[in-house]
Parts: structure tokens; sequence; C-alpha cells
């Protein structure tokens, strides 16, 4: 992973997907049925709400 900062913006790493993932978001951010203007912004949505379901999951043990 690699870390960025610009002067006082948030640090951001980068992952990497698979092609075949990668693809299918995109694909999701073209058709523009959901309001995703970028791929990034898609993922960043996704990994928030799937987050948010493990939270919730953990604190319901």
């Amino acid at each position: 992973m690699r870390c960025t900062m610009r002067s006082g913006r948030k640090k951001y790493r980068t992952v990497g997907l698979p092609e075949t993932l990668y693809l299918e978001c995109e694909r999701v951010v073209r058709e523009g049925l959901y309001g995703y203007s970028s791929v990034s912004e898609f993922v960043k949505d996704a990994v928030r709400r799937r987050l948010e379901e493990i939270k919730e999951k953990m604190q319901n043990r």
C-alpha cells in the first residue's frame, strides 16, 4: 500500500482490486444509475457500508 499526503488533506492508501472486480465497479459508475461519479467514490461507499454492517454485527454479539 502507498500512502499520500497532500498539504492538509486526508491521508490516502492505495489498494489493489482484481481487474474483473474493478471493471464491474466501473460499469456501475458508467451506467450512472446510482449517482457515483468515479470508481473511487463507489469503492469508498461500498467499504463504508460493509464496515457499518460488520460493526453492527459485532455490537449485537
